[in-house]
């Protein structure tokens, strides 16, 4: 028989003595993409059910006993063999391969996640998946100087050979996707993990930032194919941000910000959490702040991170087979404790109580992790939007001028009636900052 071990260069992937990783057979992958699908299933209650009887063929057979043991309280109702193919061709169409747990693609850190989804589709260069990330969230109404800096971040980041994750929501994590991307000639690279379908652009406006992620960097999701990003989405997106990483770093956020769901996910991952201090005048500084208070990394240069994932990846022991099932358990499960499945009928009531993937329910449209509304992206950008480029901390107008993207007579326009109305002041060297209100 041939012994089986941790791959030295792909973490979390079992190879043989030849070095080839052992992949799933096409019967067990389309059986755990049917069990993933299927009606009260969700990631834990999978994990378990593949954990307890080696393999999803082999869980599927178990399925008639285990809801007999829920006294028919809650069905499992088992997604078709043909609506899981003709997903698959959904997929297929626009060029998305699914990632199933099991596979040596399937990233090894957010396999060690307990809710870690069953499988995901991506698109892109799917290699970066491997390698080590960490994630940079932030607001989505953010200034031009946390842009900035989440820019110098994850330049410096993609230099130094990581892979930058992030939501490829508006603000923040569109500039740190489009730093990472216009990094030539490294090792790095830049992975979105997207609410809605891999094939789905949200928000709008980043179309062209979603066809260069899909070009030289990497676009996954949990969700099916040309499914509609939803509220209730994000929170799931953002386990994935932080179980793909080492760490979260959080670049301006309110307190009611989805990057705080994001940051707690990742506490609770055992993945380090760094926060960018700001003005305590500042809203968006109110999140970081907080999480500064609360043990978390203060992050005020890029070495703060490298020093830390130096350390994590030192003591990663992440490395030792996390996709390996036993091929057939049925023999041991019948000499043990076959008469019990408590544990996975309570995970099956959990799954039930939070609903299952579906687009039933209002798709979003300007509103991500939140709900919150933003204004009307039709009504053109006036003062007011401007302003929310602004933090109190002084910037060089013409970065202002480059950031909003709008004539620079027009924003010398609305700096004045901006600076009439005492809502900003000029300081040295043509720069500006919000008065904080």
């Amino acid at each position: 028989m041939t012994k089986q071990r941790p791959d030295d260069h792909n973490p979390g992937v079992m190879v043989s003595d030849t070095q080839q990783p052992i992949r799933l057979a096409q019967s067990e992958r389309l059986a755990r993409m049917r069990l993933a699908r299927s009606t009260n299933v969700g990631p834990v209650t999978f994990r378990k059910l593949i954990e307890r009887f080696g393999s999803a063929r082999n869980a599927i057979d178990a399925l008639p006993d285990i809801i007999a043991r829920t006294g028919g309280k809650r069905q499992i109702v088992l997604a078709t063999r043909e609506d899981t193919i003709a997903e698959i061709d959904q997929a297929r169409a626009c060029d998305a391969k699914p990632v199933i747990i099991g596979d040596p693609e399937y990233p090894a850190m957010l396999a060690a996640i307990e809710d870690a989804p069953p499988y995901f589709y991506a698109l892109g260069r799917v290699e970066l998946l491997t390698r080590p990330t960490i994630g940079i969230v932030g607001a989505r109404n953010a200034s031009a100087n946390g842009c900035g800096f989440a820019r110098r971040l994850s330049a410096a980041l993609c230099e130094a050979g990581y892979v930058v994750a992030s939501g490829m929501a508006r603000g923040i994590d569109g500039a740190v996707h489009d730093a990472c991307l216009q990094v030539a000639n490294t090792v790095g690279g830049t992975v979105a993990v997207l609410g809605g379908g891999v094939d789905v652009v949200y928000p709008r406006e980043h179309a062209d930032l979603y066809r260069k992620l899909c070009e030289n960097g990497c676009v996954i999701s949990e969700m099916p194919p040309g499914l509609n990003p939803q509220a209730r989405h994000f929170p799931r997106r953002n386990r994935i941000i932080s179980g793909l990483s080492h760490g979260i770093v959080v670049v301006e956020a309110g307190r009611n910000s989805g990057s705080l769901i994001t940051a707690r996910f990742a506490g609770e991952q055992g993945r380090d959490v760094f926060a960018v201090p700001g003005s305590p005048t500042d809203p968006r500084a109110a999140g970081p702040n907080s999480l500064i208070r609360d043990g978390a990394i203060l992050c005020d240069s890029v070495d703060v991170i490298l020093d830390a994932l130096r350390v994590s990846l030192q003591n990663n022991h992440l490395r030792e087979g996390i996709h390996h099932f036993a091929i057939d358990n049925r023999a041991t499960i019948v000499n043990g404790q076959s008469d019990d499945f408590s544990d996975i009928t309570k995970s099956i009531e959990r799954d039930a109580s939070t609903g299952t993937i579906d687009d039933s329910s209002e798709s979003v449209d300007n509103q991500e992790e939140t709900g919150v509304n933003d204004r009307s992206r039709n009504e053109g950008r006036g003062t007011e939007d401007v302003l929310e480029l602004l933090s109190t901390s002084p910037l060089l107008i013409d970065q202002l001028i480059r950031a909003s993207g709008m004539p620079a007579d027009v924003i010398s326009t609305m700096l004045i009636e901006l600076e009439l109305a005492g809502r900003v002041e000029r300081h040295p060297g043509n720069r500006v900052s919000r008065i904080a209100e």
